[in-house]
């Protein structure tokens, strides 16, 4: 990695269950581990009533009585900015009465503007600069493969997203989780071909890539020029049986295991048995002269503290690679 490397912690581990991390002072609690363990920035998670204080700008300003007094705490704790903010349109928001909006139908890319615009205002106010969106709804969910107008329908949507977003000088960033459509190959590419690469970036997750049979070393030297954040956690397994296409694999698989009985899909960077090759990708984001945030993070874990202690020794450790 190279100094031109912003690190930052992904909050949403600290979460494990609807009803936990509701109170300002476990968020407070939170960021100073996140900040004592060597990171700058802190990526939020998009979320949705009482339950999830932290995951709208409205629910911040309600709970802490308004944006500027949570980024008070925020830099108080010693971090410098929140880095980015993770939103999935396609999940359900109670508060507009929405069941969840996708990308994938034209009549909704207005709203899905509305709804993300509150996102990219926050984060321009609180020095981010990546609003981090899923690119597609789960493969399972869809018809296989992705027919090629359904791909051009989405980058429409993400194209005017992004014109939108980049007016308030933060930039829209497309993850591709293990169950989504995008993640293969052909798919990704074509959905990044029929975007503005001046509008809409790719954030590159390294182990949701390899639980979907993808390397995302790779990925990277493949599309560099468009990846501008990464999600930087480990996996020791990889989807053989192709169980993330199979129904509700939200659940079957991620959250009870699937076949084998899984306990923890995802892991610390650097962890035993881990498949993610982060000397590699290391090496090329310094060949590319690759510059950015890096958000760690250790999603599954049992304890977060411990877990963000663990990624911030290994993250000390790729920078003096």
């Amino acid at each position: 990695m190279s100094p031109r490397i912003r690190l930052g912690y992904a909050v949403n581990q600290w979460k494990p269950n609807f009803d936990d991390f509701t109170r300002p002072e476990q968020h407070e609690r939170a960021l100073k581990v996140i900040a004592a363990c060597g990171f700058t920035g802190v990526e939020l998670r998009g979320g949705t009533g009482r339950w999830d204080p932290l995951g709208r700008p409205a629910s911040i300003a309600a709970t802490y009585g308004s944006t500027g007094a949570f980024l008070d705490i925020v830099r108080r704790t010693g971090l410098e900015a929140v880095s980015s903010w993770y939103v999935d349109p396609g999940e359900p928001v109670d508060e507009e009465l929405s069941r969840g909006r996708s990308i994938l139908e034209r009549a909704r890319h207005g709203e899905i503007t509305e709804a993300l615009l509150p996102f990219a205002e926050f984060l321009a106010t609180a020095g981010g600069t990546r609003l981090v969106v899923r690119a597609l709804p789960a493969a399972w969910t869809l018809d296989r493969p992705l027919p090629g107008a359904a791909i051009s329908d989405a980058a429409a949507g993400w194209n005017s997203v992004g014109a939108v977003v980049a007016e308030t000088g933060v930039r829209l960033s497309l993850h591709v989780d293990c169950l989504s459509a995008a993640a293969e190959e052909k798919t990704l590419s074509a959905l990044l071909a029929e975007t503005d690469p001046s509008l809409v970036g790719l954030t590159l997750d390294t182990a949701e890539l390899t639980v979907a049979g993808l390397d995302p070393v790779r990925l990277f030297d493949t599309h560099h020029d468009r990846v501008d954040h990464l999600h930087l956690k480990d996996t020791r397994y990889v989807d053989e049986n192709g169980e993330r296409l199979a129904p509700h694999a939200e659940a079957s698989m991620l959250s009870e295991g699937g076949a084998r009985g899984i306990e923890r899909w995802f892991y610390e960077c650097g962890t035993t048995g881990g498949l993610v090759d982060f000397p590699a990708l290391a090496e090329r984001l310094r060949a590319h002269d690759w510059s950015g945030w890096a958000v760690f993070e250790s999603e599954q874990t049992p304890n977060p503290a411990r877990s963000t202690m663990l990624n911030g020794w290994y993250a000390q450790r790729l920078l003096r690679g």
